[in-house]
């Protein structure tokens, strides 16, 4: 009788062909839409400088860090290349380029590297480089730019771009009658992205589309988008504010659809990812009504991640077992 060998390797022993590289590169390409869309909303060299600069100072620092600590160059699997671009889309448009350059230093060294790298991380490095910025240097982050087509500001359109606010300060400031009364057709301009904002916050019909193609390649499930805009929008209506309106502005889309989907800092379970999602936008919405910031989506998500390991520990994952 032949002996048979026996081939000894470590788990996972049931192989898949997806693979980091692959899974950033489609979340890259679902984001091109909105960045590309920037460019004729804002003007492209007010935006395509802030994007670019973010993500080469992110494979940058990654790249640094790695050499500095003597660790394998860990820029080809995507992650930075894609911290980069969704830091650059939630700029102002038109701001410094020190403010990406620090942002991009704060993503990859500080929510990151520190950890230990990709995997290890509790937060969204791209929304620790956000939050840091909205800290250090509130005014650079919160002073908007547009072009007159689409700056909610009458009288300006011998400019070619106007300092104006977001729809979301102007409803914080004056209510939401105000805003339709300035602009009646709003709710339709926040869908196509013809309003102030952060450089690929402003169209939801863009950042959806790459949604749905990050659905139809598998890549991320609806649980967590879905209680999400479910806890933005329970608060909302608490408060009396308009639903619709909060939905569709701001980076409720994007932080929902993009950020809060992270694999890395959210929960494996389904049932711990509900939960998740609830809670952050339950949080943005409670920021956005009740906080100094007209915006709460970087904290709302920032402040469930830190829950992530608590919410894998009393909810983790089975494997194996009777099916009921």
């Amino acid at each position: 009788m032949a002996e048979e060998e026996l081939y000894f390797s470590p788990s996972p022993h049931i192989k898949s062909k997806t693979t980091v590289p692959w899974v950033m590169r489609q979340v890259f390409l679902a984001l091109l839409p909105a960045a590309v869309g920037s460019g004729y909303f804002f003007g492209f060299r007010y935006v395509f400088p802030s994007i670019l600069i973010s993500i080469l100072a992110c494979l940058g620092f990654e790249t640094l860090d790695c050499l500095i600590f003597k660790k394998p160059l860990t820029i080809y699997d995507g992650s930075a290349l894609v911290t980069g671009m969704l830091l650059g889309l939630s700029l102002p448009p038109g701001s410094p380029f020190w403010i990406a350059l620090v942002g991009s230093g704060a993503a990859i060294i500080l929510g990151k590297q520190m950890f230990g790298g990709l995997g290890q991380n509790i937060f969204n490095p791209a929304l620790v480089g956000r939050a840091v910025l909205l800290i250090s240097w509130p005014k650079a982050m919160t002073t908007w730019m547009a072009r007159p087509p689409f700056a909610l500001l009458p009288g300006a359109e011998g400019a070619e771009v106007v300092t104006t606010a977001t729809p979301l300060t102007i409803n914080q400031m004056n209510g939401f009658p105000f805003l339709q009364e300035l602009d009646p057709q709003i709710l339709k301009h926040l869908f196509l992205g013809q309003v102030p904002g952060s450089i690929g916050e402003t169209s939801v019909l863009l950042l959806l589309l790459g949604f749905l193609y990050l659905l139809w390649r598998g890549v991320v499930s609806w649980h967590i988008p879905l209680t999400f805009f479910g806890g933005l929008s329970l608060v909302v209506l608490l408060g009396g504010e308009s639903l619709f309106f909060h939905l569709l502005a701001g980076g409720a889309i994007m932080g929902g659809c993009f950020m809060a989907t992270d694999y890395v800092t959210s929960p494996m379970t389904r049932r711990g990812q509900l939960i998740f999602g609830l809670g952050a936008g339950a949080i943005t919405g409670i920021i956005r009504l009740l906080g100094n910031y007209p915006e709460g989506v970087t904290f709302g998500i920032l402040i469930m991640n830190a829950t992530v390991p608590l919410l894998d520990r009393i909810l983790p994952p089975q494997f194996g077992g009777e099916k009921r």
